[in-house]
């Protein structure tokens, strides 16, 4: 399988496959197995029903996520609520703990803090599949990731790396982020022509997009 980065650090490696699945189009060709490598341990392998498995779904899912939100992984989004905590998870953790009599505001800080989710983690976009969840934060001239994927243990699925952080550096980060997705998106336009699209996004447009952070 092609391999973007490097795995002691920060790498993906990925493979299209044929899909097990009566499928249309774009998701028929983008199944496939997705391995995220941080510190030599890929984040999305777990354990379920005594089986070890990669990661496989339809990868477009996760083409699509990144491409619609490294400008925000990649930018100026810093959490947007006034709480304390060194890493991602912390910071949500004690958002959470946040209360308020008032209707409003406690709808204005929810809403504040599941926008900043969406936009930092991959999970709403999972499409049903066992993801990983994982957050991608900017740190000055680091990518923070972070991860916890305990409650996937109440479905009895087991992560072998359930928990963690770390942080790489900005431009390692990017050098596999982007070539990871130039050659998915060159091998899904290749099968599919760029006007094939999913969720109303041509791979034309998902393309245009990654060009302007490059």
């Amino acid at each position: 399988m092609p391999i973007f980065g490097n795995v002691d650090k920060f790498a993906i490696e990925y493979q299209f496959m044929p899909s097990p699945f009566e499928e249309d189009k774009v998701l028929k060709q983008s199944w496939g197995i997705f391995r995220l490598w941080v510190m030599g341990q890929d984040v999305c392998e777990y354990t379920i029903n005594g089986v070890l498995s990669k990661y496989e779904w339809n990868l477009i899912y996760i083409v699509e996520w990144l491409c619609n939100n490294l400008e925000y992984v990649l930018g100026y989004d810093p959490f947007p609520l006034p709480v304390n905590g060194k890493n991602s998870l912390e910071l949500i953790r004690e958002s959470d703990k946040f209360e308020s009599e008032e209707d409003d505001e406690f709808y204005l800080w929810y809403q504040a803090k599941s926008s900043w989710i969406f936009r930092h983690s991959w999970f709403s976009n999972r499409a049903g599949s066992i993801l990983a969840s994982v957050y991608f934060r900017r740190i000055e001239d680091n990518i923070e990731l972070a991860w916890d994927n305990g409650f996937w243990e109440e479905s009895q699925v087991y992560f072998s790396k359930p928990k963690g952080v770390c942080s790489v550096s900005k431009g390692d980060f990017k050098e596999a982020i982007f070539s990871f997705l130039t050659y998915a998106l060159d091998q899904l336009e290749s099968n599919l022509g760029g006007n094939a699209q999913i969720d109303g996004q041509s791979i034309a447009a998902l393309r245009r997009k990654l060009n302007l952070l490059k």
